[in-house]
């Protein structure tokens, strides 16, 4: 499953930056946005396999992206995976539950990235 097209999403940069590393070593081609907003921008210059974003962002949070994602690619929605540092957030809970994609807990743990995103791409 090498060679996707991977944005990764997280106003972290040492968080984003790990991600686009772990990704890249196992032969994707990854690039990395800092908010939601950048990210939509992106999206619009190239199709990607999957986007993996952050749950809480500012200004455009995960729920207020994925919409966003719907409206744009109605028919041809990529691969979305969220992150969280948040095991039960009331303020995301329903989100994610309904969403049904896989989570990605942070910290990361690089086994448990490649693990999910190996699953996200497969589906």
């Amino acid at each position: 499953m090498n060679g996707r097209l991977i944005l990764v999403v997280d106003s972290d940069a040492a968080v984003r930056q790990a991600l686009i590393d772990v990704l890249s070593l196992e032969g994707h081609e990854v690039d990395g946005a800092d908010d939601a907003d950048s990210a939509l921008l992106i999206l619009d210059q190239r199709r990607y396999d999957l986007v993996v974003a952050d749950v809480r962002m500012p200004d455009l949070d995960g729920p207020r992206l994925m919409a966003a994602l719907q409206e744009r690619f109605p028919d041809a929605l990529p691969q979305v995976v969220f992150m969280t540092a948040q095991t039960f957030d009331p303020q995301y809970g329903a989100f994610l539950t309904d969403l049904r994609a896989p989570l990605l807990m942070k910290p990361i743990r690089p086994a448990r990235a490649l693990e999910i995103v190996s699953r996200a791409l497969a589906s």
